[in-house]
């Protein structure tokens, strides 16, 4: 014991006794990040939008926040960026829970099966892939879709997960390299990000227009509107489930001082000191 000066990331479910630990102080900051689950918008009946949307709003999303982020709380995703970062678009909303509307867009659908994937590896934007796949796969069971839930360990799981032919649904996510809103639309769901980190293989005209007239000027006002249409597009076409934008904690001892917390998830120790 002791050994431990900074710690990042704890589980969400200590965060309570954290808090009560006369020892350590709790650093928390806004994440700049995404946890989402992109369907594989290639394979019938996943290449229709509704039948996403009605994916999407046969999941009790507040539970599912709720059980997998505990006490350590995240903000329900809105958009693909976080709402800290600019030309968040405020006038976009995810579906809403409506199991029943679900149910029926569904069975005219005619799906009944689907794989959910999940890996291993605790990542601060989804703290549980199995827990939120065991939960996702009891709310479609009420909607007559029965899940099979694939895991693999987290190497092997990103490789078969960027396969153009990865059948379902594929949980995932992201923090933010440089706060530029590119750094999420483009490399997420560009058309040539399909093979390497659009898990989707989502390649969509309108929205592909927007994010690349948006890199191509340096005018911010300019890429604000185009950012915020692309938001519209986004949510219109349903590429994926978005769950939140996690809170990202620090432990650290009391005798540490200046350590900071970066918003890019990046630890940086210049500046520390340890008092003895």
């Amino acid at each position: 014991a002791g050994e431990c000066d900074v710690a990042p990331y704890p589980n969400p479910a200590d965060i309570g006794t954290i808090k009560a630990n006369q020892d350590v102080n709790l650093l928390d900051q806004a994440g700049l990040n995404i946890g989402y689950m992109s369907y594989n918008t290639t394979i019938p009946p996943l290449d229709k939008p509704e039948v996403r949307h009605a994916l999407n709003q046969a999941i009790d999303r507040e539970a599912l926040i709720k059980s997998l982020f505990q006490d350590a709380g995240a903000t329900p995703a809105q958009n693909l960026i976080p709402p800290t970062m600019w030309s968040w678009n405020k006038d976009v909303k995810f579906d809403s829970y409506d199991p029943e509307a679900a149910k029926k867009v569904l069975a005219d659908a005619g799906l009944k099966e689907i794989q959910l994937w999940a890996s291993d590896r605790v990542r601060p934007y989804n703290p549980n892939f199995q827990r939120a796949a065991e939960l996702i796969q009891a709310d479609w069971a009420k909607v007559g879709v029965k899940a099979e839930i694939v895991n693999y360990e987290w190497t092997k799981y990103r490789e078969e997960g960027k396969k153009k032919e990865r059948p379902g649904a594929f949980q995932i996510g992201w923090t933010g390299d440089n706060g530029d809103p590119d750094n999420f639309f483009a490399t997420l769901f560009a058309c040539s990000a399909i093979g390497v980190s659009n898990y989707s293989s989502w390649c969509d005209k309108d929205f592909e227009d927007l994010i690349q007239k948006a890199k191509k000027t340096s005018d911010q006002a300019e890429r604000t509107k185009l950012y915020e249409q692309a938001q519209v597009v986004f949510q219109k076409q349903a590429p994926a489930f978005l769950l939140a934008h996690s809170q990202v904690y620090a432990v650290v001892r009391k005798n540490v001082s200046g350590f900071m917390m970066d918003p890019l998830g990046i630890h940086r120790f210049d500046g520390t000191d340890k008092a003895e």
